[in-house]
């Protein structure tokens, strides 16, 4: 029975600094996700914006082909899944005009790459604050480990000096 008593006291604190450890582990694997969306949500961010300079450069281009550059500049596929709800009703929305005409269609199409511009940078700057507490979070986690193995060595070195 003294054995058991021996050993009770030494496993809850490592079993607690594991437990930090393993929350410690899923934290920064959520951290990695949100990394490799932000490339993906960077690299729409950057399509966006060559969309933009080629909108903005139009007057280069002879007036017959504006309309097909202007056709290209969407987004791709994957990219819609980072747009926010509100700026995918604003885009259906503008979807319904009739863009037969140049000048109609060049305002839409500059009004929506305006629309993608601000839904990248609305979802990259949540996601920013989101990955900063994760960030403090995993910090705390470390520190509670540290503490909790200094608990544990404390426990574990009092016991081999009452045996001597």
């Amino acid at each position: 029975m003294s054995f058991k008593m021996k050993i009770v006291p030494k496993v809850k604190p490592l079993f607690i600094s594991f437990l930090f450890a393993f929350v410690g582990i899923l934290v920064g694997q959520k951290l990695l996700s949100y990394e490799n969306e932000n490339l993906i949500i960077s690299h729409c961010r950057q399509s966006n914006l060559q969309h933009i300079f080629s909108y903005n450069n139009l007057d280069n281009i002879p007036y017959k082909e504006r309309q097909k550059v202007l056709n290209l500049l969407q987004p791709k596929k994957y990219c819609y899944k980072y747009l926010s709800s509100e700026t995918i009703s604003q885009i259906e929305l503008l979807d319904q005009y009739p863009l037969k005409e140049y000048d109609i269609l060049y305002q839409v199409i500059g009004y929506k790459i305006r629309l993608y511009a601000d839904s990248y940078n609305r979802i990259e700057n949540s996601r920013s604050i989101v990955q900063n507490r994760l960030i403090l979070g995993l910090s705390i986690l470390n520190v509670a480990f540290l503490l909790t193995q200094a608990i544990f060595l404390r426990v574990d070195s009092e016991g081999i000096e009452n045996d001597i």
